[in-house]
């Protein structure tokens, strides 16, 4: 039975690995901005306390995220985009990777987000696939760094600060494409209810 759950999840990374191929797109959802990277491995430097879940309305949607492996960004940001302005409330659990992370986006103030205990959020770097090959030309790997910094740009400050510093795993600049930078989801959204999150 172990080895099942293993191999599930060695599946669900490798799918998530191969979800970032529209690197085009990427531009039309944020903004470019100036290079810049660093490959220091950080502590901990989530000083900020996690907000405590917003009770949902009861017009409040609910929308439960399992073992979300990602998938196309411009997809996500338009999922995530409508699910914002419905005010829907999310619950994580298990995790969620690649653009699927795109929840953890500023400007969806309007989703009210929750993790249960053990869910993660694994992220790497953006890179672009042509014929089922990663991209690792310079001018991929420059596409590639320029999006990577617009897309930390549009996470909060604690997170921003600390990707920076960390070794993110990036496909176009050599690593695996199913390799993954893990964080648990408890740094970064508050704690489901255990009544709400059971439903």
């Amino acid at each position: 039975m172990r080895e099942h759950v293993a191999v599930a999840i060695w599946l669900a990374f490798l799918s998530a690995a191969a979800s970032l191929i529209a690197v085009g797109l990427v531009a039309y959802t944020i903004n470019i901005h100036a290079d810049a990277d660093g490959f220091v491995t950080a502590p901990d430097v989530f000083d900020q306390a996690i907000p405590a879940p917003q009770p949902a309305t009861p017009s409040s949607p609910v929308v439960h995220i399992t073992d979300d492996p990602g998938g196309n960004v411009a997809e996500y940001y338009r999922k995530y985009k409508s699910l914002s302005e419905a005010g829907t409330e999310i619950h994580f659990h298990g995790g969620c990777f690649s653009a699927c992370t795109m929840v953890l986006f500023r400007e969806f103030t309007g989703i009210k987000a929750c993790a249960d205990e053990g869910a993660i959020f694994g992220f790497h770097k953006p890179f672009a696939l042509q014929n089922g090959k990663v991209m690792r030309s310079k001018a991929a790997r420059r596409a590639a760094r320029k999006i990577w910094v617009a897309w930390l740009k549009e996470l909060s400050a604690p997170l921003q600060n600390y990707l920076r510093k960390a070794r993110v795993p990036s496909a176009t600049e050599g690593d695996e494409t199913n390799v993954m930078l893990i964080l648990p989801a408890s740094l970064l959204l508050p704690h489901c209810s255990n009544t709400v999150a059971a439903q």
